[in-house]
């Protein structure tokens, strides 16, 4: 299990990259579109990209031994 691991998280870091690009690209000031959904989208996508930069890190991390 030890083997996989580091590339579960490489996936699962992309996954979550993915995710947050999708929000991130498509989140525009709209008629409609409040504040709070606005930047509370922002800020989604903005933990997400580091979520994903921490699964990279522990992912490379765990390669390197």
């Amino acid at each position: 299990m030890d083997d996989i691991q580091p590339y579960v998280f490489l996936v699962i870091g992309a996954f979550c990259l993915l995710i947050a690009s999708l929000f991130a690209g498509n989140v525009e000031w709209v008629l409609g579109a409040t504040e709070t959904s606005y930047y509370g989208t922002l800020a989604i996508a903005f933990v997400l990209i580091l979520v994903a930069g921490i699964f990279w890190v522990s992912a490379a991390r765990s390669l390197k031994k």
